[in-house]
């Protein structure tokens, strides 16, 4: 029950307690007087006709006395009229029927009146000869009371109404004052952080919103604090300070990730940049001017990054900068090298030094950063032998990759794989750190390949979304989704692409596939790479918005792995986060990598949200992500990719 009807009914209980206690109180002494006034007019009554009759016995003329009894009996006040000689012979005796006219019966049944007899003696002489009994009727008293019960009742109900009224509008500005502090509450698990500004004119609840004004503050500031350090730290150990790119510790990081993690890597092209004589131009123009080529160069690789999504960008030291781009075939490649130093002759424009020489290395199974960095440095040096701006990839690292084909191949390709609905949906489990309950099975993506093996989306992904297949293949992968639902009872993510989030006619179709599934629909939740997130917010919160109603779940990919603001977790409503597997990796040993996994779990935790960590491979992995309150695990230890069948 609601406090305003539970206020509601209080004033209602207290208002008809007092009306039953002061009718009952008043009724009562209403009743007590009016039988004192029978009573005291029955006896002037008798009084008087004793008097009357009095010298009529002398002369017992019963003739004369009955017609003075008649004349006082008919005046109908009374309901009887008894004289008795004093040797108790009944010798007049006047009776009428009670009768209560205008009053109703159950009133009369409630509150009897019992009307007195009075007396008074008869005499001859100076001897006592009779007596005199006379009561009232009660019909007059009992329509008095009822007219006085009625109009207590009328008087009550209007003075009642009123205060109801009243009350109710007093309760109307008090209890918007609860509610908006209630919408404040809901507001603040809601990851959102409002003030009142209007308060309340009753002390005790301004009292109560000035405390909730102080606690959303605080909580949003301590959000705010507690994002902003661990950005800071993040920023300190993986950033680089001049150029705000990642520097050699954050490159070696997350390509030593990728490069061990098969779902998401098949191959890969490395970049190696050096701005050649850049000490020499520092010398000759300060180190703020050298400072601003290494800017613009910067913000030259952000912007070919915006085009590559997934590559890793980073300042290695000094004036070299490394750019690694997984799954790139070797026609982009190389046209991708040919951009770079165009690029870079268009940004700096400077002719004391030579600038446009790009290293290019080619990742083979089973090299390691090291390897591939030193490959890359190598064909650097080549390149700057030449003299002239340009690029060089040695011919003996050329590892053309069968899978990877040119654009119109993996066209035509994708197609095909649509048009025959050939996919193949593997799943791999997330566990709770806790209970080690299933949380939900991610949902990979498998193709057949040119020779009959299959591909995992991590090999074509990147080209279905160049090519405008994304969309496509995400709507086949939630089609054939709802087919396993009806026989699983499990949950089930699904990685979206940023094409299908703003495709409305995707959007269109989920909607009616979540709309048959009815309340299955609980069983999807919907997964966003993190660099989609940070560079779409408005996109991706209409589209929770507009699917939340369904009871899907929704959750970030990758958090952690640019070096976004923590901010997007309060703006949307997320409900688990999957930190990236380049910080899971080692992170038993590596105490950089268990402040950044600790601290985003303490920021995902203060709004709720859980936090997955990717990529668990190891039991000491898994052993310091519990300690790090990590609530849900998913890697080669808890499960491989498995295939489920509809029954």
């Amino acid at each position: 029950m609601t406090l305003r009807r539970q206020l509601l009914l209080i004033i209602l209980l207290l208002f008809l307690l007092m009306f039953a206690g002061a009718s009952i109180i008043s009724v009562n002494n209403t009743r007590h007087y009016l039988v004192d006034q029978m009573g005291s007019s029955a006896q002037d009554t008798a009084t008087s006709l004793g008097l009357a009759l009095s010298p009529h016995m002398k002369e017992n003329d019963l003739e004369t006395m009955n017609s003075m009894v008649d004349a006082i009996f008919d005046r109908g006040y009374y309901r009887e009229i008894i004289v008795k000689s004093t040797d108790g012979k009944l010798m007049i005796q006047r009776i009428s029927q009670v009768k209560v006219e205008g009053v109703p019966q159950w009133f009369v049944n409630l509150i009897p009146l019992n009307t007195p007899r009075a007396k008074a003696l008869i005499m001859s002489g100076s001897r006592q000869t009779a007596v005199v009994y006379v009561s009232n009727r009660p019909g007059f008293a009992y329509e008095q009371l009822w007219r006085n019960s009625i109009g207590e009742l009328t008087w009550f109900s209007l003075v009642g109404s009123g205060a109801l009224i009243l009350g109710l509008i007093v309760l109307h500005f008090m209890l918007d004052s609860l509610r908006a502090v209630e919408e404040q509450a809901n507001a603040i698990s809601n990851r959102e952080y409002p003030v009142q500004q209007k308060l309340p004119w009753t002390t005790d609840l301004r009292r109560v919103v000035e405390v909730m004004n102080r606690m959303s503050i605080r909580v949003k500031q301590m959000f705010q604090e507690q994002a902003a350090l661990t950005e800071k730290l993040r920023a300190e150990t993986y950033m680089d300070a001049v150029t705000g790119l990642g520097n050699r510790n954050y490159f070696n990081t997350q390509v030593d990730y990728l490069i061990h993690e098969p779902e998401k890597f098949y191959s890969g092209t490395l970049f190696l940049l050096l701005l050649d004589r850049f000490k020499e131009y520092n010398n000759l123009h300060g180190f703020e001017a050298g400072d601003e080529i290494l800017v613009k160069t910067a913000d030259m690789l952000r912007e070919i990054e915006r085009d590559a999504p997934g590559c890793v960008l980073a300042r290695m030291s000094g004036a070299s900068f490394a750019l690694f781009m997984p799954n790139v075939d070797l026609e982009a490649s190389e046209g991708m090298a040919q951009r770079l130093v165009d690029a870079q002759h268009r940004i700096t424009g400077v002719s004391t030094f030579d600038i446009g020489h790009v290293g290019v290395a080619l990742y083979r199974k089973g090299m390691n950063v090291g390897k591939l960095l030193a490959e890359a440095d190598m064909a650097l040096r080549s390149a700057q032998s030449r003299g002239e701006a340009g690029w060089h990839r040695r011919d003996d690292a050329i590892a053309r990759m069968p899978l990877l084909h040119g654009a119109n191949n993996w066209r035509n390709h994708f197609k095909k794989v649509l048009e025959e609905k050939s996919i193949l949906l593997e799943f791999q489990t997330a566990i709770s750190a806790s209970t080690r309950e299933l949380l939900h099975r991610e949902v990979l993506l498998r193709i057949p390949g040119g020779e009959g093996e299959l591909l995992n989306a991590g090999i074509f992904m990147p080209m279905a979304e160049n090519l405008g297949f994304s969309a496509q293949f995400d709507r086949l992968i939630v089609v054939e989704l709802s087919k396993l639902i009806g026989t699983s009872k499990d949950k089930f993510a699904v990685n979206l692409s940023m094409h299908s989030i703003r495709d409305q006619s995707f959007v269109a179709t989920l909607e009616a596939i979540l709309r048959a599934l009815g309340t299955r629909a609980q069983q999807l939740m919907f997964e966003f790479q993190e660099y989609d997130v940070v560079n779409h917010v408005e996109a991706v919160g209409d589209f929770i918005t507009r699917l939340q109603s369904h009871g899907c779940e929704f959750g970030v990919d990758h958090c952690g792995r640019g070096f976004a603001s923590f901010s997007y977790l309060r703006d949307l409503k997320i409900h688990y986060l999957k930190i990236d597997g380049s910080y899971i990796r080692d992170v038993d040993s590596n105490k950089g990598h268990q402040f950044l996994v600790q601290s985003i779990a303490k920021i995902a935790h203060e709004l709720d949200i859980c936090v997955i960590a990717e990529a668990v491979e190891t039991i000491a992995e898994r052993d310091m992500l519990m300690s790090l309150y990590v609530d849900g695990l998913k890697g080669y230890l808890i499960g491989k990719p498995e295939h489920l069948t509809a029954a």
